[in-house]
């Protein structure tokens, strides 16, 4: 009770005006504000980055040794502004410096404006859904877990001290699977309008001289948030070549794509699903920490299962492949209809790979 009262006889500052316009604060920050607003309203912070700034929301910073000063700048608003690139500069032995207040009330008010935001995204997701005739869409994704599993090579599959590990499905309980698709033959400008429109995750592992006349796609498809990963330069069996060999296509594979899309992939996946000991070594070498296979694989008319009871198990990867209607009884949009209709339909949701592993 003594904390809505104290809520309740907030008066109306010019700190609480600049806090409801303040931008660039993240879901993760605001829930944190809010928690501590529970707790203790005249503690409250904003933590508002401005050009490598900390906008001063109203009161004083405090350290072990007192209030701190700070030059004061007659901005937007009238703010001051301690420079520093992540907070007001305190002493290396000093306690950690309370944050700055902002009213509890306001705090609530921007949690409820993020939470609209939420919902409006989620309704224009829907729309978008009927927009590409997806009969059913997956729920959303819980939140990632906040420590990876250790992997670990699963049974039937080859391992060793220093190998990587394979794996079909990531260790997780939660209802989710993960959606990958390889080699990049296709380039249908269609799959990335609807994948983003309908906010859903996927990871792509790319094969060089199928994907090298059109890189930009996939950077594309890297700024909308989706992970490349590595499928070999030509896309050859594996345990056909020798280990200098499989090396060659793995590495250089791992060079093209940092020069092309930016990063060097972490994950590597064999052509076929193939490999041996030598592989795997050779992937080690060029720097790859995990091996993603499958456990059912979708087409444009069809899904595959990996088990007999034709149903995903959490973690499951779902693999398939960038073709067209010249391959496929279909389209890239028509498969991932299926995908989402058939994910849906078992209670699951689609998670990012990366998030995981």
């Amino acid at each position: 009770m003594r904390i809505i009262r104290q809520i309740r006889h907030i008066r109306p500052t010019r700190a609480r005006r600049r806090f409801r316009t303040a931008a660039g604060l993240s879901g993760a920050a605001m829930l944190a504000v809010v928690c501590a607003a529970a707790v203790a309203p005249e503690a409250v912070v904003a933590p508002v980055s401005d050009g490598g700034k900390w906008r001063r929301l109203g009161g004083e910073a405090s350290g072990a040794n007192g209030p701190q000063e700070t030059e004061k700048s007659e901005g937007a608003g009238g703010a001051d502004e301690v420079e520093g690139a992540a907070a007001p500069p305190r002493r290396a032995d000093a306690a950690p410096a309370l944050p700055l207040p902002v009213p509890a009330r306001s705090a609530a008010e921007a949690l409820r404006g993020y939470a609209d935001r939420l919902e409006q995204a989620e309704q224009l997701r829907v729309a978008a859904a009927k927009r590409w005739g997806v009969r059913k869409l997956p729920p959303r994704p819980p939140a990632p877990p906040e420590e990876k599993a250790e992997l670990k090579t699963e049974p039937g599959h080859i391992t060793g001290k220093g190998l990587p590990p394979v794996i079909t499905r990531v260790p997780t309980e939660d209802k989710v699977v993960f959606l990958t698709i390889d080699d990049g033959a296709e380039k249908d400008p269609d799959l990335l309008r609807m994948m983003r429109e309908l906010d859903i995750p996927y990871s792509s592992f790319l094969t060089d001289y199928v994907v090298r006349d059109d890189y930009g796609y996939f950077r594309a498809m890297r700024k909308d948030g989706n992970r490349i990963h590595n499928h070999t330069v030509s896309h050859k069996e594996l345990p056909k070549l020798s280990y200098a060999e499989q090396r060659k296509e793995i590495c250089d594979q791992q060079d093209n794509l940092e020069r092309e899309i930016g990063e060097r992939p972490r994950l590597f996946r064999p052509p076929y699903g193939a490999y041996d000991e030598d592989t795997l070594r050779a992937a080690a070498a060029c720097g790859v920490e995990a091996v993603p296979l499958w456990a059912e694989e979708a087409f444009a008319d069809r899904m595959e299962w990996g088990r007999a009871d034709r149903k995903f198990h959490p973690g499951d990867i779902i693999l398939t492949h960038f073709r067209g209607e010249d391959v496929w009884e279909g389209s890239m949009p028509d498969m991932i209809r299926l995908v989402l209709s058939t994910v849906a339909e078992q209670g699951f949701a689609i998670a990012r790979l990366e998030d995981y592993l």
